[in-house]
């Protein structure tokens, strides 16, 4: 007996269970709309993209290179490390590390200024003389021509002798930038594995340069004040395993007069985590 046949005795049509939820399971065509004009408005990252122009220290050739227009971009976001996180998947840290076409002289924006007569020298005969050429990345900057314009600013700040600070955040950058990579791809790309430990050493460099330039520079340092890059440092010492130097750091950071409730509450929440993972670690 089917389960509506006693309702045709009532004069009322039976039902057909293979339509139950037909009408439900159909699209509503408001709903549609409405998502076809949301992915309208979507702001992609060529939409904020602008050619900006420089001339190069070095060469002192002018060329162009896209650049962000933050002012449409919207905030979402911090990860740990205080890595911003934007909307619609856009990451304008693709985009901070310029590379002149002429030359190949590279730099982070905040420190592609004017050289010295003996870094200009130096850097002509051991790096310019070198360069042989870089290919352009339109629309859009990709993760792997970020990267490679951020290792490019690393060897020039070495050639200039930079301060350990400013070579410390090029591999902090990095850091996010192969992180931004890794969440890019698919789980099961084999790409992942590689990356994870690049991020590893990146994050490594970062934190063993700031070590040394906290006994030698002032702050702000790297467009960051002491509470910031304390806390920062703590969150590389966690992932290093360094859990003391870590725990010593977000002390310094939950004391502070200087530090906001905001940060306080993060280090808060890291050292709870640190100690779970500790008493975890010895049962």
């Amino acid at each position: 007996m089917a389960l509506f046949s006693d309702l045709e005795s009532m004069g009322i049509g039976g039902v057909d269970l293979d339509k139950v939820f037909k009408d439900e399971l159909k699209p509503n065509p408001a709903a549609v709309a409405n998502e076809e004009t949301k992915k309208d408005n979507e702001i992609k990252e060529e939409d904020v993209l602008f050619d900006k122009s420089y001339q190069c220290p070095i060469c002192d050739k002018k060329f162009k290179v896209k650049a962000v227009r933050t002012g449409k971009l919207k905030l979402i976001d911090q990860d740990e490390e205080m890595r911003p996180i934007y909307e619609n998947h856009i990451d304008p840290l693709k985009y901070d590390a310029i590379t002149c076409p002429h030359c190949g002289y590279s730099a982070l924006t905040r420190y592609l200024k004017p050289v010295t007569t003996a870094q200009l020298r130096l850097i002509k005969s051991e790096y310019c003389a070198n360069f042989k050429g870089i290919a352009l990345e339109e629309p859009c900057m990709s993760y792997p021509g970020a990267i490679l314009r951020h290792k490019l600013s690393l060897v020039c700040a070495l050639k200039r002798n930079a301060k350990n600070s400013e070579k410390a955040y090029i591999f902090l950058k990095m850091a996010w930038l192969i992180r931004g990579e890794i969440e890019s791809l698919p789980e099961d790309d084999s790409m992942r594995s590689e990356l994870l430990k690049e991020e590893m050493e990146c994050i490594e460099k970062a934190y063993e340069g700031f070590m040394a330039a906290f006994s030698k520079e002032s702050f702000p340092m790297c467009g960051m004040d002491e509470v910031s890059l304390r806390y920062t440092m703590a969150v590389l010492a966690h992932k290093l395993g360094k859990m003391e130097d870590s725990v010593r750091m977000l002390s310094t950071v939950m004391t502070s007069k200087a530090a906001s409730q905001r940060i306080k509450n993060k280090a808060l929440d890291l050292r709870d985590q640190i100690k779970q993972e500790v008493q975890a670690g010895r049962k």
